[in-house]
């Protein structure tokens, strides 16, 4: 299989898992501004996987270079977010 089809559904699993745990974990206004970001990553990451794959181009592709990138930022923060939440809900109840 393509690379790119390995990186797209590990970064995919890795966010919605992401996603599903600091959902759980976070209450309130942090709960609604996580599922909003996360969201929004799949949606930019689903966007561009899309765009991409409709107009083949025959040059490097820097665009999905940066859409990858800013993805896994994004899932980065959210980890470190969700670890944050968990060590506080511990440590609180």
């Amino acid at each position: 299989m393509d690379k790119i089809i390995w990186l797209s559904a590990l970064t995919y699993f890795l966010l919605i898992a992401l996603l599903i745990f600091s959902y759980y974990i976070s209450k309130g206004l942090s709960r609604m501004i996580v599922s909003f970001i996360g969201i929004a990553a799949l949606v930019l990451l689903t966007w561009t996987l899309i765009d991409n794959k409709i107009m083949d181009y025959q040059d490097a592709n820097i665009g999905l270079g940066l859409v990858f990138f800013l993805v896994w930022i994004i899932t980065f923060f959210m980890f470190l977010f969700a670890l944050i939440m968990l060590f506080r809900s511990k440590r609180q109840g």
